[in-house]
């Protein structure tokens, strides 16, 4: 606060801002006391106000994930399709990782773990979003979450118990049995 201190007919003069102070304070108390803090230009906000935001990304992810800087220079997997639930999850995570560190994120997978609701399908995507807040501190805890819920998702391999109940239908061809056996 500038306090402009020179004599003018015998009289100090100051600045008004004091007196406009001191009138807030005695009309409205001191509001301090009640959480509010002055700021710039005499504007009271709440300490609230005054906290760090929330750094993006899914709350199940703790904040140090959320807020970890992407490496520079970092290029994310071009290659890598989207998860969806249908292939066998551990796979996929582990071609994820392998991908990412290829561009670019080695040593740190917090810039991974950050990187993956980018690469899910929107059924992931949405189960993700919908999970308790810091659940996932690391790349165990991520398998952890996923394999607990894509588990039995995942269309697995025909083994050969499986091949022997294949039986061509009436009406299909050759052609067409042997297609659908083969896969």
């Amino acid at each position: 606060m500038l306090v402009l201190n020179h004599p003018v007919d015998n009289q100090w003069r100051h600045d008004a801002r004091r007196d406009i102070d001191e009138h807030h304070r005695r009309r409205y108390g001191d509001a301090e006391e009640h959480g509010y803090s002055a700021h710039r230009n005499g504007r009271y906000d709440s300490d609230e106000d005054q906290m760090a935001p929330e750094p993006p990304g899914p709350r199940v992810f703790n904040r140090a994930i959320r807020s970890t800087p992407l490496p520079s220079p970092f290029r994310p997997p071009t290659s890598i399709a989207k998860y969806n639930g249908e292939t066998k999850l551990v796979l996929w995570l582990a071609d994820f990782r392998l991908a990412c560190q290829l561009g670019g994120a080695q040593g740190d997978d917090r810039a991974i773990i950050r990187q993956l609701p980018l690469f899910l399908s929107d059924t992931a995507r949405r189960w993700l979003e919908e999970l308790p807040a810091n659940q996932i501190h690391d790349w165990v805890d991520l398998v952890r979450v996923f394999e607990g819920n894509f588990k039995g998702t995942y269309i697995r391999p025909c083994n050969s118990w499986d091949l022997s109940k294949c039986k061509q239908k009436s009406g299909e061809t050759l052609r067409e049995y042997a297609r659908r056996f083969s896969k």
